[in-house]
């Protein structure tokens, strides 16, 4: 899970729903405005704003995958209804394994013990969850293993002033480490390793393939952590340099 910003303003499509239904409105309402087109205006802004990528477990967003994430749920007792239609509770995650007609990387079987994201997090509101965009960009705190396991980097943690358990807690809610991302994440090292073991002693050649391999325009590259894991240092050199539109 890396850092994403947050959405500074609502969309004109949400701005325009809430002004006109007043203290009326509400999520379901709003997905109908505009015949649905208010809703995907909004899911668009957020996919571009994440740089393409699923704000909890850095999959590819395609269109039949993804949907807007309610940080807090809609469900919370206190404020799930006062928050469901405010533009800094929300982001663009993936469906969490649950695609229909997925396979793979999107869903797996059984899929009860494949959900991850928001489909893991349910109505959960854990005082210890990290919210992505509230993470430091630098450093990473956590990083990928090559058998495709998420663990938490204590010294960044340390860094950051943050309890390291609060991270395994987020880890854990978000179902990240669940047997499909797992499988995916170390698919993805193993094709990075085939490409760049002939020069892992060579920190030039690295710092370039980790620029080539992080810093792609618009949309970043999928499981963006276990890319920049694979290139440890050169990568958090890569990544330091101004003006971070990574983030």
């Amino acid at each position: 899970m890396k850092r994403i910003r947050r959405l500074a303003a609502a969309p004109n499509g949400l701005s325009e729903y809430r002004e006109v239904e007043g203290r009326t409105s509400d999520w379901e309402g709003f997905r109908s405005h505009w015949a649905g087109q208010a809703h995907r205006q909004l899911l668009d802004t957020l996919d571009t704003l994440q740089h393409g990528l699923c704000g909890y477990c850095e999959t590819r967003l395609i269109e039949t995958d993804r949907q807007v994430e309610h940080v807090i749920p809609r469900s919370d007792p206190v404020a799930g209804r006062r928050l469901a239609l405010e533009a800094s509770n929300l982001i663009a995650c993936c469906k969490g394994g649950t695609k229909s007609g997925g396979n793979g990387e999107r869903r797996a079987d059984p899929m009860r013990w494949n959900r991850s994201c928001g489909e893991a997090k349910g109505a959960t509101r854990d005082p210890a969850f990290l919210d992505p965009r509230e993470v430091p960009a630098l450093p990473s705190l956590t990083r990928v293993r090559p058998s495709g396991h998420l663990e938490v980097v204590r010294e960044s943690c340390a860094t950051a002033g943050l309890d390291p358990s609060r991270v395994e807690r987020t880890i854990a809610i978000l179902g990240l480490n669940v047997e499909r991302l797992r499988r995916a994440r170390r698919r993805r090292w193993v094709l990075l390793d085939r490409q760049w073991r002939p020069h892992r002693d060579d920190a030039e050649v690295m710092a370039e393939g980790a620029r080539d391999a992080l810093l792609i325009e618009d949309r970043l590259p999928r499981f963006f952590t276990t890319v920049r894991s694979f290139f440890g240092e050169a990568a958090e050199t890569v990544l330091a340099e101004a003006p971070q539109e990574w983030v």
